[in-house]
């Protein structure tokens, strides 16, 4: 049975009897469309645009050890690339819901993560060879302090966009309610999810204006920024508790 909803299709109590439970949500999209396969081939691309631009193949013993000192700076944004291709999949799963609005939105995480791909290399390679004093090394070499200054800021600017896309997604599913026949667990679940990705885009800012005011010597301060991150993807649930606790 194909469980994907169309806008305008309405569930029935039978329909939704039948659908599987995780983690307390019904999962109205469990069967794969076309679209879910075009977006998983598109996540498979970027991560293949993130191995190949690395250098040729090891040829000796000294090679293979300089290409395994880039192994941190890929993991790290492999694991980035995989937080929001695994948030899609998500949010996908729970609600099965495709129209013009929610296909732009997904067409459009995938062209940002085509562009994101190059700068998040970029930093996290930074991270990793600053933090062990040029151990790992860093495939590209800024000569100066504004250059990494725009480093900051594309990668910021694609964050913020990706993190952005991800909330609207969860705010159409919340607009459509109804049609979705959600329950009140998975409204609030819902607006929880929408109110994580929003706390997460505002980072970017942030980081944006440590980036473009702070003294040269600061500037990579505008990167350890999205360490935060931690704690935003808890914090709406953590308001969320204490408004009930005062109710």
């Amino acid at each position: 049975m194909n469980t994907h909803a169309s806008s305008g299709k309405q569930w029935t109590q039978v329909g939704l009897d039948s659908l599987n439970v995780e983690n307390g949500f019904r999962q109205r999209g469990v069967e794969v469309t076309r679209l879910d396969t075009f977006i998983d081939a598109a996540f498979a691309f970027v991560l293949t645009l993130l191995v190949i631009s690395f250098d040729e193949i090891p040829s000796d013993y000294a090679d293979m050890l300089a290409a395994a000192k880039r192994i941190p700076g890929f993991a790290a944004s492999f694991a980035m690339l995989m937080v929001f291709w695994l948030e899609h999949r998500r949010w996908s799963r729970r609600y099965g819901f495709e129209d013009s609005r929610t296909i732009l939105l997904s067409l459009s995480l995938i062209f940002v993560v085509l562009v994101y791909v190059y700068p998040l290399r970029t930093i996290f390679e930074g991270l990793f060879s600053s933090l062990s004093d040029g151990y790992f090394p860093s495939s590209i070499q800024l000569q100066n302090y504004d250059e990494l200054r725009g480093i900051f800021l594309f990668y910021s600017v694609g964050f913020f966009a990706m993190s952005l896309i991800i909330s609207q997604l969860y705010r159409a599913a919340l607009k459509n309610r109804d049609m979705l026949a959600l329950n009140q667990v998975e409204q609030k679940r819902t607006k929880l999810d929408m109110q994580v990705w929003l706390f997460a885009s505002g980072l970017a800012p942030v980081s944006i204006m440590l980036a473009l005011f702070l003294p040269d010597e600061w500037v990579p301060a505008a990167g350890y920024v999205y360490f935060a991150l931690f704690g935003t993807s808890r914090l709406p649930f953590y308001l969320a508790r204490r408004r009930v606790g005062r109710e």
